[in-house]
């Protein structure tokens, strides 16, 4: 069976910061990181996985941290969503 993907803002108001969900378990997050954008001067994604084992890194764009976070993250574990509406 494979695994159904989503993501979630994390904050109301912050369009570039994503938690990400597998089936329905919060497994990593990827955001756009203004400080290292800056130094770089070019667009980057840190991402975090937080299944074991828990990596994180970086990537040139949102679709490429999406796609770190699925390869990376297991399916042993993860968490609910804490005190998110269903319609976010």
């Amino acid at each position: 069976m494979s695994a159904h993907w989503t993501r979630k803002i994390t904050f109301e108001d912050d369009a570039n910061d994503w938690v990400v969900l597998r089936d329905g378990l919060v497994v990593g997050r990827v955001m756009l990181d203004d400080q290292q954008s800056s130094r770089l001067d070019r667009d980057q994604w840190a991402w975090s996985v937080i299944t074991m084992p828990s990596q994180n890194g970086y990537s040139d764009s949102m679709p490429a941290a999406l796609e770190e976070v699925r390869a990376r993250a297991s399916d042993r574990w993860g968490h609910k969503p804490h005190g998110w509406p269903d319609e976010r």
